[in-house]
Order: structure tokens, then C-alpha cells, then sequence
């Protein structure tokens, strides 16, 4: 027999003994189970690995069934050695059709179960989560039923440290990308990476971060290859709705992370929407050094303090410094400047100017980038420019609807503009968002405290001590409850906590002695006050800190006056009214020497703008519309200083009004516009929260403003009720130190 005769005989035998159809009939059944326990393996907890394991068996198996096959044959009588088998008798052709009405059932279970996957798991609308009402009050107020995901840092499974920035890089890309899809809601990058290490069930971190399914993943490189493994979990039964596995060569880190989280995206929109996703932009760098410098940026970013922005701010600068043409790390380089601001750390025309800088510089590489708008709109509300403000907030919110810090400034913008209630419902979006975020909590707490709900407030700070019991920020706001209630005391022994957190702060330590000479305890505040000069002496708090000091004891009026003078030549911000304090103290003197001309000099190089005519940019500078409009008054130019009273009114008192609160501004203003009724009715109403901005009491007993109401029996009652709690809680504190 010729070779090519043996050959096609040795085929034929082949199929003659079914070994075809028993292999395909093996490869689907094998298929079937590893199905069977890729969904069984997170319900049961089955070790990661135990797919692999079992694949692996099925593999060694496949070449003993094949030969099985080809020895032995089912007959009437049972197995028997295929060379034992009478040719004449043998049933081969029954048990083929046998072997193929098997091989067709299992293939319908198959299409069964992907059919199931497909339409009864993969579209059923994700479970709706809800914040929890102890942890987050009021959050519970809007159901979002979209699709939500959340993307945990993936696991880095190799030994060297580039890895870890390669993994970290691809789950950020990936979270990046699905965040520019408006159907889908996803946690943002600060909450969904402090899951990093942890070995916490998937459903409490979809419960913590308010997700329907979570996305999970490992990195594992071995010389030039990398394997990323991927799979989308359902948090409420734990079932795989896709997953996928990539092998590459890694020549290029940026193309691989490119390329997977592509395709990872793509399979997940299929598997959360039911449609396919086209390529989306990934807004990064080249630059593996850059990238490091911005992650290390982000990290530090995710727990506020005065340290943590300098370091930040380090790290994007050199971010920048590598790739010029970085637009992420331009636009958090900018919302950086923006929260050294809120925190002190730079000076408020210093961090516009920044801000703007690097905003503007990401918008030119990446015009709708979503965060650089929202530090353009921050910049433009720091400003006073309320239309440009709301109208760069609301496009950078369109643009990035997964942005919780666009929905975070936009919900500021609300804020300050008097919406309580848009606020309100702004900050639990971006809460939702973000739910494992210091910013969104703070910021909603100090919502809270504005409108007077105590409760609530201490609520949403409880929530931020649950993932970051040190929170400065925390501390700070914790400690603003007691004292908005007039609890001294207690107020102290928290602004304490405050000062441990962040040590470099020299503000926390300015207003413990700020909260000392509410209530008549000046040895005390002078030594805070020392305190934060010994933290940073040219910072505007610690420089005004004195101006606080001889105001309330009356002590060194010359030193004052020249210290007031000085800050107002330099400038100064004002911060916790450092400016203010310099120019009440520059007022009354000009008020007791019936001469304005030196004063009026020094407004006019403060707020220019006030002094043409007519006057404008009103918005800019409220402190100036105040301090100006009583110099002219004071002076007799009545006309002009009412009109910027009343405008200053009309801004500041809609807002007051807006959350049931007045001020001892207001009360001044009206006195000095002649409205005396007025002023009793604000007085008044102010009685009913007195302890709402600290040194109330000082001012209402040395402000010569008030003379034309002191001998008032509302306004003597209201100073007694000061006077008698500021007694109550020097006691309270005594008590506690001889303890």
C-alpha cells in the first residue's frame, strides 16, 4: 500500500472510530464547565486560580480521552479493545450519532446560558444604591438608576515597582474612559483607589461606593510580556457579566494601555448598555516619568492638608515640566492652585493667577476638558464674576458627567450664589460620585452648618472619620458645630484635635486664639496666636492676628495703627478677615479724628474700581463696598456712600435671607443708612442664632457703629446673653484644665 494509501487510511480509521467527534465533543463540554465555574467561583468563594486549575486538568486529560477513543469501543456488551471487536458487529456508526445528539445539547445549553448572560443579566438594570441616611443625610433625596461601575486599582502581580505604575495607569485610563460616558455613572478615581490592598467582599465595596457592578483586574509581567486579566463583577450576586484576558508584548506601555482599555471598554458598554463604544480620548501622556509624577500628585490629593497640596503641586510641576503638552496634569495642576487657596496655602490673586494659568493651558491642548473648566469657573466666582462663573461650571459639569470636582465647584458656585437647595442637591450628586471623598463631605457639612442643621452636619463629618480618622478638615468642621452654638468649650477642646492633624496649618492655631477672645481669655489667645506665627509669620491670619488682639484689650493703639497700615500696603488677602480687622481699625481712627483723607488714600489703592464714576465691579469686592460706603457716609458724601451700601445690601442680604440667617453686617449697614427699625429687626432675628460668625460679641460692644441702638433693651439683652455665656464657658474650661 502506496503512503499516500496508508495515510488516508490512518484518516479514515480516525473518523470510522468516532475520535473526531469525541474530541469536539470534549472541547465543547470543556468550554460548558469552565463557563460553569467561572460564574460558581466568586459565589463560593473559590480561590482565583481555580479556573486556571481546572482548565489545565482538562487539558492534560485531552490527549488520554483521544486515545481511549481510538483503543476501546462501546459495544452491546460494554468497553471492549477496539482489536477484540468483530468488524462485522461493530456499532460505531449508532455510537457516532450518539456522540453528535450529545455534542447539540450541550451546544444549546451553551447558547442558553449566553442568551441568559446577554438579556436577563447583562441588561437588567443594575441594582439601585442608595446612601445610607446614617452616613451621608438627605443623600437619599435623588435615585440615580443609570448603570454605575466602579474601578478598583488593578492588582500589580510582579515584583518590580514599574508594574505598579503600569496597573495603576490602566485602571486609570480605563476609569477615565468610562467616565466620558454620560449613561454610565462611575465612582470617582479618590473613592474606587482606597480599596487598593484590600481584600474587602466585592458587594461592601459596591455598598461603599454605591455601584451596581465593579470592575477588578491584575497586571503580571514577565520580562517583555504582560498578562492583564479583567472582569466585570455584579456586586449584588457576585456573577461575572464579561471578563477578558490579554497577552502582549510590551514594547510600548502607553499603546498596550491604549489598546486593552479600548477593548475593555467597549465590551463593557456592550455589557452595561447593549451598544457598542467607539474609541474615546484618554486626555494622558507619553512620558512614563510625567505619568509617575501625576499619579504621585492624585495620591497625595486624596487627603487634604496643607502639606499634602504643596507636595501635589511639586509633583504636577514637574509632571508639566516632562511633557509640556500633559493636559490632565495642567488641569489638576490648576484645581491644585485653587484648593491651596480654600486652604491658605497661597494667597487668593496668587492662586487666581496660577489657576488661570494652568486651566487655560490644558483647555489649549484639550479644549472641553471637564476639570480645567471647573477651575476656570472657580477662578471666575474667586473673582466675583458670577455669570462667566456659573456659565464655565454648568459646561464643564455637560462635559464631564462622572466629574465630581466640576459637580463639587459647581455646587460651591450654588452655594455662595444663595441656591441652598440646588446646592444641596449638587453636593449629594457629586457625594454619590465621590462618596469615599474628604472635598464633597466637608463641603456638604458646611452646607449643613449654614443652614443651620447641626445634626446633619456632625452626620456628614462622622462619614468622613469612618475612612480618614485624621482628617484636618474633619476636625476643623467638627469643631465649627460647638462653636456656631456658642459652645466654647467644647469647640476648643476639638480645635485642638485640628492642630495635631495639621501641624502646619498656622490657621487652625490663629483661630483657637481667635475662639479665646471671643470669650475674654486674651493671655490665652495670644498664646495661639504666637503659636501660628511660629508655623508661618507672612501668612495673612498670622499677620493680622494682633490686630484681633489690641482690638479686643484695647492695648497699643499706636502699634496697631501701624500694623493695620502696614497689612493694608501689602495688600493683604483677606483671610478670616484679615484684611477687615486692618481696615476697621483704620475707620475708627479716621472716625475719631473726623479726618478721611489718609483712609480714603488707602481704599483707593485697594479697590480703584470703587472710586470711578460711576462705579462698577461691585461683585469683586464686597469687603470694599462695606468699609467704603461707611468712609464716604462717615464724611458726609451721603449719596454716594448709600448707593454702595445698598448694593452691598442687595448682594449680601438676598444670600443671608436665602438661609434664614443675618448678620451684624447687616445690622450696621442698615444703622448707617438711617434704617434703624430695620436694624432692630435683623438684630433680632440674629438673636435667634447669635453665635453664627465668631467675634460677634467684641464688635457689638466696641464698634461705635452700634451707639445708636446700645441703649436698646434687645441689644443690651443680647450683649448680656453673650456676656453670660462667655462666663459659663471660661468656667467650663477651668474646670477641665484643674481636672
Amino acid at each position: 500500500m502506496s503512503a499516500d494509501n496508508k495515510k488516508l487510511s490512518f484518516f479514515q480509521e480516525l473518523k470510522r472510530r468516532n475520535v473526531y467527534r469525541v474530541g469536539v465533543a470534549y472541547a465543547v463540554l470543556t468550554w460548558l464547565i469552565l463557563q460553569v465555574i467561572d460564574t460558581i467561583t466568586p459565589i463560593f468563594s473559590l480561590p482565583d486560580f481555580a479556573p486556571k486549575l481546572v482548565l489545565s486538568i482538562l487539558a492534560v486529560a485531552f490527549p488520554a480521552v483521544l486515545l481511549f477513543a481510538w483503543a476501546f469501543e462501546l459495544t452491546p456488551e460494554g468497553l471492549k479493545r477496539e482489536k477484540d471487536v468483530d468488524r462485522t458487529q461493530s456499532i460505531t456508526g449508532n455510537t457516532g450519532q450518539r456522540l453528535d445528539r450529545i455534542t447539540i445539547g450541550v451546544l444549546v445549553i451553551a447558547v442558553a446560558m449566553l442568551l441568559a448572560d446577554k438579556f436577563f443579566l447583562s441588561d437588567a438594570p443594575a441594582p439601585v444604591q442608595v446612601v445610607a441616611e446614617s452616613s451621608v443625610p438627605d443623600a437619599v433625596a435623588e435615585v440615580d438608576e443609570s448603570p454605575s461601575i466602579a474601578v478598583l486599582p488593578f492588582v500589580n502581580m510582579s515584583d518590580d515597582k514599574s508594574s505598579e505604575y503600569f496597573s495603576d495607569g490602566l485602571a486609570d485610563t480605563m476609569l477615565h474612559m468610562l467616565a466620558q460616558i454620560s449613561e454610565i455613572r462611575v465612582a470617582a478615581r479618590t473613592s474606587s483607589f482606597q480599596f487598593r490592598d484590600q481584600t474587602m467582599d466585592i458587594s461592601q465595596i459596591g455598598e461603599q461606593l454605591n455601584v451596581g457592578t465593579v470592575l477588578e483586574g491584575s497586571v503580571q509581567r514577565a520580562g517583555d510580556k504582560i498578562r492583564v486579566t479583567a472582569q466585570l463583577i455584579d456586586v449584588e450576586n457576585g456573577f461575572h457579566l464579561w471578563s477578558g484576558n490579554f497577552d502582549r508584548d510590551l514594547e510600548d506601555v502607553f499603546a498596550i494601555q491604549d489598546e486593552i482599555a479600548n477593548e475593555v471598554v467597549a465590551a463593557l458598554k456592550v455589557s452595561l448598555l447593549g451598544e457598542v463604544a467607539g474609541t474615546m480620548d484618554r486626555d494622558q501622556t507619553e512620558n512614563f516619568d510625567a505619568y509617575t509624577e501625576y499619579l504621585l500628585a492624585v495620591n497625595a490629593l486624596n487627603d487634604m492638608s496643607s502639606e499634602n497640596l504643596s507636595k501635589a503641586a511639586a509633583h504636577l510641576q514637574a509632571a508639566v515640566a516632562l511633557d509640556r503638552n500633559y493636559a490632565r496634569a495642567w488641569a489638576t495642576l490648576g484645581r491644585t492652585y485653587v484648593e491651596m487657596e480654600d486652604y491658605g496655602v497661597l494667597s487668593q490673586s496668587e492662586a487666581i493667577d496660577s489657576a488661570r494659568e494652568a486651566a487655560s493651558r490644558a483647555l489649549d491642548i484639550v479644549p472641553d476638558s471637564s476639570e480645567a473648566l471647573a477651575v476656570l469657573g472657580k477662578v471666575e466666582m474667586l473673582e466675583g464674576n458670577r455669570e462667566q462663573a456659573g456659565a464655565l461650571l454648568n459646561k464643564a459639569v455637560e462635559n464631564g458627567p462622572n466629574d465630581s470636582v466640576a459637580m463639587n465647584y459647581l455646587a460651591d458656585y450654588l452655594m455662595f450664589e444663595g441656591r441652598p437647595q440646588e446646592a444641596l442637591s449638587a453636593f449629594q450628586k457629586s457625594v454619590r460620585m465621590d462618596p469615599l471623598s474628604e472635598s464633597p463631605l466637608i463641603e456638604l457639612s458646611n452646607l449643613y452648618l449654614a443652614l443651620g442643621r447641626y445634626d446633619e452636619a456632625a452626620a456628614t463629618i462622622a462619614r468622613v472619620r469612618e475612612f480618614n480618622p485624621d482628617s484636618a478638615s474633619a476636625s476643623g468642621m467638627a469643631a465649627a458645630i460647638p462653636w456656631l452654638q456658642g459652645e466654647y468649650a467644647a469647640a476648643i477642646t476639638l480645635m485642638n484635635k485640628t492642630v495635631e492633624d495639621d501641624p502646619e496649618d498656622p490657621e487652625s492655631a490663629a483661630l483657637l486664639g481667635w475662639v479665646h477672645l471671643d470669650i475674654d481669655i486674651p493671655n490665652e489667645a495670644k498664646r495661639w496666636f504666637d503659636r501660628a506665627v511660629e508655623v508661618d509669620a507672612e501668612h495673612p491670619v498670622t499677620r493680622s492676628a494682633p490686630l484681633f488682639l489690641f482690638y479686643k484689650t484695647r492695648e497699643n493703639p499706636e502699634e496697631n495703627l501701624r500694623l493695620a497700615r502696614e497689612l493694608l500696603d501689602d495688600k493683604i488677602d483677606n483671610r478670616r478677615q484679615s484684611r477687615s480687622i486692618a481696615l476697621r481699625i483704620m475707620y475708627e481712627q479716621a472716625l475719631a479724628e473726623g479726618n478721611f483723607d489718609s483712609y480714603f488714600e488707602i481704599l483707593d489703592n485697594l479697590y480703584p474700581h470703587l472710586f470711578d464714576d460711576p462705579p462698577h465691579d461691585f461683585e469683586r469686592s464686597l469687603t470694599g463696598l462695606y468699609f467704603t460706603g461707611f468712609a464716604l457716609i462717615s464724611s458726609g458724601q451721603k449719596e454716594r456712600g448709600n448707593e454702595l451700601l445698598r448694593t452691598w445690601l442687595e448682594r449680601v442680604g438676598a444670600v443671608q435671607e436665602a438661609y434664614g440667617l443675618t448678620s451684624r453686617g447687616n445690622v450696621a449697614v442698615r444703622l448707617m443708612l438711617d434704617d434703624r427699625e430695620g436694624a432692630l429687626q435683623k438684630l433680632e432675628q440674629l438673636a435667634q442664632r447669635m453665635y453664627n460668625a465668631p467675634l460677634n460679641y467684641t464688635y457689638f460692644r466696641l464698634d461705635p457703629t452700634y451707639d445708636p441702638i446700645r441703649e436698646e433693651p434687645a441689644f443690651v439683652a443680647l450683649l448680656e446673653k453673650y456676656e453670660g455665656n462667655a462666663a459659663e464657658q471660661r468656667e467650663l474650661i477651668q474646670a477641665a484644665s484643674t481636672n
